[in-house]
C-alpha cells in the first residue's frame, strides 16, 4: 500500500491583501514594467521566499501606456500577484501562503517601507484543513457555490478577491493533470486572449497553478495527502468568480452522493 503524505503542517497559512494608492512608477512603459518586477522580487526576497516562476500579463512586449499590469509569482506552495493601474496609480498586492513559517510579514513590512502604508489591508488565516475549518470558521462553510454566492452576494458587478477551499476531493480529482484540465476549462471558456498560465508540481506534495487574463486572476494550490483539499484564490468581478467556482464544483464533486464542503471567504470587494 502506498504511503499517504502527511501534509497537515500546511493546514493553516496566511493571506495578505493590500491596496496602495498614489503609487508613482516611471512614465516610460518599459521602465514601469521593470520597476514593478523589481518591487515584487525585492520584497519577496526580503521574506526569504523561494521564487519558482514569474508570470507577466500583459507581458514585456507591446504594453500600452494605459495597460493595467499584472505580475504574479509562484513561490514554494504559495503565490503572489501585483496589479498596477497606471491611470488611477493604484497597486493591488495579494499573497497566499500555506506554510505557517512563511506568513509574509517581512515582505509586507518591506513593501510598506518602499510604498508607504496601504490604504486598505486584509489579513486572514487561510485554512485548508477541514477539521480546523469546522472548528474555527463554520460560518464560512457551504454545501454549494450557489448557497455561498447568495449569502455573500457575489453576483454583483463589483470587483472581488475571494479565498475558496474545496474539501474532501477524491484522489483521482487531486491528480495534477485533472486539476489542470478542470481549471483551464473553467477559466478559458469565455476569456479574451492572450491568457497567461504557469504551473509547478511538487512531487508528492501537490500542485500550483497560476492564471491571468483580462477577467481573472487565479491561483490554485492542491493538498493531496491527508488534507485532500485544494485552495483557490480568485480576483475578478462577482459574476466571473461565481462562474469559475461553479465549474470547479461541477468537476470536483460530480456524481458525489454526499454534500460537498466548500469554504468561501470574501477577502476584499469594491476595489
Amino acid at each position: 500500500m502506498a504511503q499517504v503524505l502527511d501534509d497537515s503542517k500546511y493546514a493553516m497559512g496566511t493571506g495578505i491583501f493590500s491596496i496602495y494608492e498614489k503609487v508613482e512608477l516611471p512614465t516610460d512603459v518599459k521602465k514601469r514594467c521593470m520597476a514593478l518586477l523589481d518591487l515584487g522580487n525585492e520584497t519577496l526576497l526580503a521574506n526569504d521566499f523561494i521564487i519558482l516562476d514569474f508570470v507577466p500579463y500583459p507581458g514585456f512586449g507591446n504594453v500600452g501606456p494605459d495597460d493595467v499590469l499584472k505580475y504574479s509569482w509562484i513561490l514554494s506552495e504559495s503565490h503572489r500577484t501585483l496589479i498596477y493601474d497606471p491611470t488611477s496609480k493604484r497597486l493591488i498586492d495579494e499573497l497566499y501562503t500555506c506554510s505557517p513559517e512563511k506568513d509574509g510579514s517581512l515582505m509586507f513590512a518591506k513593501t510598506n517601507k518602499m510604498l508607504g502604508k496601504p490604504a486598505r489591508t486584509s489579513l486572514m488565516s487561510e485554512i485548508v484543513g477541514k477539521d480546523i475549518a469546522l472548528k474555527e470558521e463554520p460560518d464560512k462553510l457551504f454545501h454549494s457555490v450557489k448557497e455561498a454566492s447568495m449569502r455573500l452576494k457575489l453576483r454583483g458587478v463589483s470587483n472581488f478577491c475571494v479565498s475558496a477551499v474545496f474539501f474532501d476531493i477524491p484522489d483521482r480529482k487531486l491528480d495534477e493533470d485533472s486539476l489542470e484540465v478542470m481549471l483551464t476549462k473553467a477559466l478559458n471558456k469565455d476569456d479574451q486572449k492572450p491568457v497567461i498560465e504557469s504551473a509547478c508540481r511538487y512531487d508528492p506534495q501537490g500542485y500550483t497553478y497560476l492564471h491571468q487574463s483580462p477577467k481573472h486572476f487565479a491561483g490554485l494550490h492542491s493538498y493531496p495527502g491527508t488534507l485532500k483539499s485544494a485552495h483557490l484564490s480568485l480576483i475578478g468581478t462577482g459574476a466571473a468568480i461565481v462562474s469559475v467556482l461553479e465549474d470547479m464544483e461541477e468537476v470536483v464533486y460530480k456524481s458525489r452522493r454526499s454534500e460537498p464542503t466548500i469554504s468561501i471567504k470574501v477577502v476584499a470587494e469594491d476595489f
